[in-house]
């Protein structure tokens, strides 16, 4: 008999000392309480006590027995999980992959799973015992490591003794490496990945060389102004007579002076004849 039972007897008791109808109202109760608490005294077991994650989620096969048929085939019913232990994988010092320690728990509060279970078969027939399984899930705070679970019914009632639940699976990694300052000692080794990040490749030209502060240019570029940029173009060579006038006209050559005034010479000659 659980402890609430027993407080809820104890003040049926003082309920019968009040008179006739108080003695039979406190007879009603402790039947309802002694008959609640046969039903809630059955038993309940896990399949297997050692599950492994599939799929993200662990599997839980559970088998309950209860004294009597309940009532309705559909019984609300919680299932606790306490975590009394983590398995939990880290990054030590001196190691290159992760680590598994596990670290006991304690005072930890349950996660709780409220389920309506069914203690009927296809035609409707109400049995006291029953199969039933779920799953949990990482998304609802589970992890790997092992657990004390218990089931209650709608009440807070006890059913069957505690199990313990070991859930198998790989947790998230937790960095336990202390911070060192002195890592370019000798002494000293990195883990390439872990330590400086992500290792890359390498570069072909060596790293430039600290001159205090300035930049030194290396390798070969190809100048800012291209080198044929300072030769003249056909369109700026232009040709300038030495002498003249600087004015021809095209398709014609350069007629000398004396003979340009032949035709005038003429003409007045022919003048001075007529006059004659």
């Amino acid at each position: 008999m659980n402890p609430m039972t027993t407080r809820r007897l104890a003040a049926v008791r003082t309920l019968a000392h009040r008179g006739p109808r108080a003695l039979a109202f406190a007879a009603l109760v402790a039947v309802v309480l002694l008959a609640q608490s046969a039903w809630a005294a059955g038993a309940f077991k896990l399949r297997s006590t050692d599950v492994k994650e599939v799929s993200g989620a662990w599997h839980i096969f559970v088998t309950i027995e209860l004294p009597k048929a309940p009532q309705t085939a559909h019984q609300p019913m919680r299932f606790l999980f306490t975590k009394t232990a983590v398995y939990e994988r880290s990054l030590i010092d001196g190691k290159n992959e992760p680590v598994t320690n596990r670290t006991v728990l304690q005072n930890q509060t349950p996660s709780t799973e409220s389920l309506d279970v069914d203690f009927a078969d296809g035609s409707g027939k109400i049995f006291k015992g029953t199969r039933f399984d779920f799953g949990l899930t990482r998304a609802r705070g589970y992890e790997a490591g092992e657990y004390k679970v218990e089931l209650r019914t709608k009440d807070g009632a006890s059913v069957g003794s505690p199990v313990n639940l070991t859930l198998r699976g790989d947790n998230e990694v937790v960095d336990r490496r202390s911070i060192t300052f002195n890592a370019k000692q000798s002494g000293i080794k990195k883990i390439d990945g872990v330590d400086a990040g992500a290792k890359v490749a390498q570069a072909d030209d060596p790293p430039p060389v600290d001159n205090g502060g300035e930049v030194t240019p290396t390798g070969t570029a190809a100048p800012f102004v291209p080198a044929d940029a300072y030769n003249r173009t056909p369109e700026e060579d232009i040709k300038v007579k030495k002498s003249g006038c600087g004015c021809t006209t095209p398709g014609s050559r350069q007629v000398p002076l004396a003979l340009s005034l032949l035709p005038l010479v003429g003409v007045a000659a022919l003048l001075a004849r007529r006059r004659r």
